[in-house]
């Protein structure tokens, strides 16, 4: 889990991988055989290990899909304190270059779009955008994101091509914690022990292991601060149309030569 800036994170909202071929009426019966090959990493016991491998197999066979995420972002204070900060987003993905996360309700909210050639990030507050030069991928665009401009997306270790190999890179031990009720379904929750954060999922219990829930912890923080996400509304099957993926920039909006480094009413970035 070297990807570990989960907590403090502004915008995506959370997003997704590259794309899998194999049609969708075969993805469930493929994922469910190939759900377990392989050795579990060292540490994680079979039970959890199983669970995990399930849902980033299918993570990664979904070829688009949207969904909906609740998030809080807990803040420590220089006190000791600490809050939490609530946003709202809506995701779009469609592998392998398209990415749209946009926060909803709030009027300081952020919004991100990737259309395989450019990635947008967009201030609401001052009315600010930036444009810049993308990678092929939505793996690299996360990427460079993070390195170059601290930008991050909250769970964005579940939208690399291979979430399983990011998820596990710095775990020490894993255990599945039990079946559980979440919006009204089974979900199975596992727990993961990293070296600098630790990870806990509820993954939806059947032939779509979606995840519902996860929360992290960053240890290596003052005050161990956690950021958690909910995931609601999947939609695995609906057909995106390209223009989600293209930012039309608003009437009076500004653009930056860079990102805006703000996101505050009347600071430019």
């Amino acid at each position: 889990m070297k990807r570990y800036l989960w907590a403090g994170a502004l915008v995506f909202g959370m997003a997704l991988f590259p794309m899998g071929f194999r049609p969708l009426s075969v993805q469930r019966g493929a994922v469910a055989a190939e759900a377990g090959k392989g050795q579990a990493r060292k540490g994680i016991d079979p039970d959890a290990d199983r669970i995990l491998r399930g849902m980033t197999d299918y993570l990664s066979s979904l070829q688009s899909f949207q969904v909906d995420s609740a998030a809080l972002d807990e803040v420590v204070t220089t006190s000791g304190q600490k809050f939490q900060i609530a946003t709202e987003s809506e995701v779009s993905v469609q592998r392998p270059n398209r990415l749209r996360s946009e926060q909803v309700g709030a009027h300081n909210g952020m919004g991100f779009w990737y259309d395989g050639k450019t990635m947008t990030l967009e201030c609401k507050a001052n009315g600010t955008y930036g444009t810049l030069q993308a990678p092929p991928t939505i793996d690299a665009t996360i990427d460079k994101a993070r390195k170059e401009f601290q930008i991050d997306a909250p769970g964005a270790d579940l939208i690399y091509s291979q979430p399983y190999d990011v998820l596990t890179e710095q775990v020490k031990s894993g255990q599945f914690i039990g079946r559980e009720t979440m919006d009204g379904g089974p979900v199975n929750h596992i727990a993961l022990a990293g070296e600098e954060v630790d990870l806990q999922l509820w993954i939806k219990d059947g032939p779509e292991p979606l995840p519902v829930r996860y929360s992290i912890t960053t240890k290596v923080t003052k005050g161990e601060p956690e950021f958690s996400v909910h995931l609601t509304q999947w939609k695995t099957k609906t057909a995106i149309p390209a223009s989600t993926f293209q930012f039309k920039a608003p009437e009076g909006a500004t653009r930056s030569q860079s990102f805006p480094r703000t996101c505050s009413p009347g600071r430019a970035g």
